[in-house]
C-alpha cells in the first residue's frame, strides 16, 4: 500500500466513521435494514445534535428530501439524523475533484483488503482520535502521514495512532542532509 494510499485511507475513514457510527448504533422500526438500539427502539440522539423539525429545514435541505417531506416530523429523530449526515456527506463528495475521489475510493478498497483484525484496529484508533483534542489529532495524523507504509502498518498492528504510542522512528527528528 502506498504512502498517499494510506493517507487517503485515514482521510476516508475521518469522513466516515461518525456516520458510520451513529448508524451502527442507531436504528429505527421503521427500516429493517438499521440496527435497534439495545432492543429498546431508536437510539436517541447525541447530546448537542440538533434535530430540526420538517419546517427548520433550509429550502434547499427540504427540496432534496422532498420524498421525506409527508413523514419528516414523524420520524425518529435519529433517521432524521442520518438523513441529513447523508446530505452533507453527499454535499462533500459533490465538491471534490475527480482525482480526490479516485483517492478515498482507492483508500476505501485499501480498508476493505485489510484483514478484520486490523479493520477493526484502525476503527477503534478512529473512534479513539474523534475524541481527542483537535490539536493532538492534528499531530497524530501528521506523525501518520511522516511514516513509510511498513511503519504505518506496524503501528496499526500495536493499536494505532491515539490507541498505542508512535514508532519510534517518527517520535525522532528527521536525519539533517
Amino acid at each position: 500500500m502506498s504512502k498517499s494510499s494510506l493517507v487517503f485511507l485515514g482521510m476516508a475513514l475521518m469522513l466516515a466513521m461518525p456516520a458510520a457510527a451513529h448508524a451502527h448504533d442507531a436504528g429505527d422500526r421503521h427500516d429493517p435494514h438499521e440496527r435497534l438500539h439495545e432492543g429498546r427502539g431508536p437510539a436517541p440522539v447525541p447530546a448537542g445534535v440538533s434535530v430540526p423539525t420538517w419546517a427548520q429545514l433550509s429550502p434547499a435541505q427540504q427540496e432534496k428530501l422532498a420524498p421525506l417531506a409527508q413523514q419528516w416530523d414523524q420520524m425518529p429523530a435519529s433517521r432524521r439524523v442520518r438523513a441529513l449526515e447523508r446530505l452533507e456527506r453527499k454535499a462533500r463528495w459533490d465538491a471534490m475533484t475527480p482525482e480526490q475521489r479516485e483517492k478515498l475510493r482507492e483508500g476505501a478498497r485499501n480498508f476493505r483488503d485489510l484483514p478484520p483484525e486490523l479493520r477493526e484496529k484502525m476503527r477503534l484508533s478512529m473512534a479513539t482520535l474523534r475524541q481527542l483534542p483537535e490539536a493532538e489529532r492534528k499531530e497524530l495524523f501528521r506523525l501518520w502521514r511522516s511514516l513509510d507504509p511498513e511503519q504505518r502498518r506496524a503501528w496499526l498492528e500495536r493499536g494505532g495512532p491515539g490507541l498505542s504510542p508512535p514508532p519510534a522512528a517518527a517520535t525522532r527528528p528527521p536525519p539533517a542532509r
